[in-house]
């Protein structure tokens, strides 16, 4: 079962929420904060609870301590205030409180936080976090050797993402030139006068069966050895994957890989992971011969670039705009900026698919200077806002 199959999604999720008063509260303050989210949120949108609330709503002054004491430690939560009443002052006090001893919270009058989106932004992102919890995430071969600020130890995934990570060697699998051909990959390119085609979906059918048999919910594959022992690549089946929104990390890339889930928890796609190829001053060109297939349109099945055997994608990345994101390899930091596609190189000593992407001059700087890695995952529109959100819940610093 696919992360996609497994998890449920944002629009599914229903957030808990739990209110606060002073202790002389009138009987009727329960029914009370329950009409006030009733009335500026669709039905069906939230739950009141007064267990692991996502969101607490402030209904007077005199309510911290109550606050405190419904807030888990475990988990982050919005703070809300009705209008009036002195909610607002004590939900600052409760955000000082929160600020001051470590843990992670968000402070917004309520109405000014559905009428800005924010509380559809936390539902998501509180969504996303619950959906990849006891995820499980395969690692088949090892983590390239030139990957040395990727490798993610096990224990911090299981730590930040609640992940489990499964090791697969090489040695342990079937050949995968005694599968059957993927037949989705092969009537995909039914048309295609591609040598190689057949030895490619091959290569699919058998990470098919890792996946399944293992119940994986993404994997990150050492590729290299496979195309340099076998002469065949991974390339178009890791790209059929990523179509088919199971995230597929190439080169046995860790800290791509928990990316790549998180991005797809949030915006249910799978990001394009792609080589930081050259910096400008005001612009940065990726590539990459793995484009999913629902990323690019005029796609061709060259060679792969570094070794000139079977087949990699080169396809034009049609988006206007996209959104770049990388975490660090102990997922305690992470980048993420909004750019505008500017052109479609076709650099002859670079991976197939290539874009140019234009930058802030700042986030230019971030790249020469304090880069979190090579690989960067694109996402085909604006998503810095969710994503930022996406990282503050999990104590994740957003470098600038």
């Amino acid at each position: 079962m696919t992360l996609y199959g497994k998890m449920r999604t944002n629009d599914e999720y229903v957030p808990g929420i739990a209110w606060a008063a002073h202790r002389g509260a009138s009987p009727d303050t329960a029914a009370r904060a329950e009409g006030l989210m009733n009335r500026i949120l669709s039905p069906g949108a939230f739950r009141m609870t007064d267990r692991q609330p996502d969101i607490i709503l402030f209904m007077s002054g005199g309510s911290e301590r109550r606050a405190l004491e419904l807030a888990d430690p475990s988990r982050p939560v919005l703070l809300l205030s009705i209008r009036g009443n002195n909610a607002y002052a004590a939900a600052t006090e409760v955000m000082a409180w929160m600020v001051n001893n470590g843990r992670i919270a968000l402070l917004s009058d309520a109405e000014d936080a559905v009428e800005s989106g924010l509380f559809d932004r936390w539902r998501r992102v509180a969504g996303s976090w619950t959906g990849l919890r006891d995820s499980r995430a395969g690692l088949i071969g090892t983590v390239s050797e030139w990957l040395v600020a990727s490798d993610v130890p096990a224990f911090i995934l299981k730590h930040k993402f609640g992940m489990e990570l499964v090791e697969i060697p090489w040695n342990s699998l079937p050949d995968y030139a005694g599968q059957i051909p993927d037949k989705p990959l092969t009537e995909r390119f039914a048309g295609h006068n591609a040598s190689g085609l057949r030895e490619a979906a091959k290569v699919l059918t058998l990470l098919r069966r890792v996946i399944q048999e293992n119940d994986l919910d993404a994997i990150a594959v050492e590729c290299f050895r496979l195309v340099q022992q076998r002469k065949v690549t991974a390339c178009l089946a890791l790209a059929q994957l990523n179509s088919e929104c199971t995230p597929a990390a190439c080169e046995g890339d860790l800290a791509s890989m928990a990316g790549m889930m998180m991005i797809r928890a949030v915006t249910g796609s799978v990001p394009w992971m792609a080589n930081t190829t050259r910096v400008t001053s005001s612009t940065v060109i990726l590539s990459h011969c793995t484009a999913a297939f629902d990323f690019v349109s005029s796609v061709k099945l060259p060679t792969h670039y570094e070794t000139g055997y079977s087949l990699a994608v080169a396809g034009r990345v049609d988006a206007t705009c996209v959104t770049l994101f990388r975490l660090n390899d102990r997922l305690d930091k992470a980048f993420v900026v909004e750019g505008k596609v500017v052109s479609h190189p076709q650099i002859p000593d670079a991976c197939r698919t290539q874009v140019e992407i234009e930058l802030p001059e700042d986030q230019i700087n971030i790249f020469r200077e304090k880069p979190l890695g090579n690989h960067l995952l694109a996402v085909p529109c604006k998503c810095e806002e969710i994503l930022s959100l996406l990282c503050r819940y999990k104590n994740i610093e957003v470098v600038s």
